[in-house]
């Protein structure tokens, strides 16, 4: 009994998450006004719109870090660089005014683990995404350039950016950012909802 309780719940955090991924691919597109190679000005969006992506970002970063309390460390300098980077890069949190307190609550394992599988392997397959998968306004319709994060450092420092990328077309009502972390941001929503369209609902179909 339990093991089919485990099941459905499974399935509903994965039609939950196909949800999140195709709202946000498509609200990040209404959002694009005018662009540059060098910023993007991003259009006013609804308050709250973007609150289930951050949670869902959320759920990726905690399962990235419940992932690396289960699996060997490739290297000392590898943990190193990850303590480093957890304990040094959070001024962006601080400018945003946003802040960060421990929860005095000991949360119950959810969908974390589901969030960051789905996030690495989309993360895997973005730069082979097909031609005609791909929506972002360029020259030519690939993410082959786009670098696949493999160190836990450089994982890390992705899923963040995507935390970012999304908290700036949140807040509104006009936000400017970087060409390349924002096209990095929707290429990796866009991977995501190839791989909702084209293997997890027809799973769930089922």
């Amino acid at each position: 009994m339990t093991g089919m309780t485990d099941l459905k719940t499974t399935r509903e955090a994965l039609r939950e998450l196909a949800r999140v991924v195709k709202v946000t691919r498509q609200a990040l597109a209404a959002r694009i006004q005018t662009h540059t190679r060098s910023e993007w000005l991003l259009s006013g969006s609804r308050s709250g719109q973007l609150a289930e992506t951050l949670a869902h970002i959320e759920d990726v970063r905690e399962g990235f870090i419940l992932s690396q309390r289960t699996s060997a460390m490739g290297s000392l300098s590898e943990l190193r660089a990850l303590v480093q980077y957890i304990l040094m890069d959070w001024q962006w949190v601080q400018n945003m005014n946003m802040t960060l307190a421990p929860s005095p609550h000991l949360e119950a394992l959810g969908t974390q683990l589901v969030s960051f599988n789905h996030a690495l392997v989309a993360l895997a397959f973005l730069p082979r995404l097909p031609a005609e998968a791909i929506t972002f306004p360029q020259p030519n319709p690939t993410y082959g350039d786009v670098s696949v994060p493999t160190l836990p450092g450089e994982l890390l420092a992705r899923i963040e950016e995507i935390e970012r990328i999304i908290y700036q077309a949140e807040v509104g009502p006009v936000k400017s950012t970087a060409y390349a972390p924002f096209r990095r941001t929707y290429a990796f929503f866009e991977a995501s909802t190839w791989l909702v369209n084209k293997y997890l609902d027809p799973f769930l179909a089922d």
